[in-house]
């Protein structure tokens, strides 16, 4: 009777196992799966220059529309200082999407130089430096219309500022898009 005991606490204790067996399997699957998914999707993820010669390309068409707005904004500022609120306020969001195009384009930029897809490493690193100074110079930019916006009757220095920031984004972004063309 001993041994039928035993050989019955045996089979008790395999049947027990058993489940844990799937459970384990089934958490296997579930990393392999996680895994995968990771993989796949990181890949989709991976930085593509010609993504980023599209985001550049909107931001040239979004500084020619900025561009006109700046025209508006220093039309009224001369003709109607109390009539520039509006173009004011537009150039700023202009000039808020631009900076926001330009994050974009440093993300891409990063990524490309971390996965090591550019012809030319300091172009790249050039194009990355130009980047945030061309950022920085946008921000200063909106700061100096939202100035321009609060400012009652705007001032002639504000106008000097800002028109010294716009030229410094601009030659950035020369640099910028030279050195894009040479990573």
């Amino acid at each position: 009777m001993e041994i039928s005991i035993a050989t019955a606490t045996t089979t008790t204790t395999a049947a027990r196992v058993a489940p844990r067996r799937r459970i384990g399997a089934f958490a296997a699957a579930a990393r392999t799966l996680a895994l995968t998914m990771v993989l796949l999707f990181s890949a989709g993820a991976q930085a593509d220059p010609a993504v980023a010669q599209n985001i550049l390309q909107t931001i040239r068409t979004e500084r020619q529309v900025f561009d006109v707005h700046m025209r508006m904004v220093n039309y009224y500022l001369d003709v109607s200082p109390g009539n520039a609120q509006i173009s004011l306020m537009t150039a700023r969001i202009d000039a808020i999407q631009i900076g926001a195009k330009l994050a974009d384009l440093q993300a891409q930029n990063k990524d490309s130089r971390a996965n090591g897809q550019y012809n030319d490493l300091q172009a790249l690193e050039r194009a990355i430096q130009q980047g945030d100074a061309a950022r920085n110079r946008i921000r200063m930019v909106e700061n100096y219309l939202m100035i321009l916006q609060m400012e009652q009757p705007p001032s002639a220095m504000t106008r000097q500022l800002l028109n010294v920031q716009l030229q410094m984004f601009e030659m950035y972004m020369r640099e910028l898009e030279l050195a894009m063309s040479q990573a």
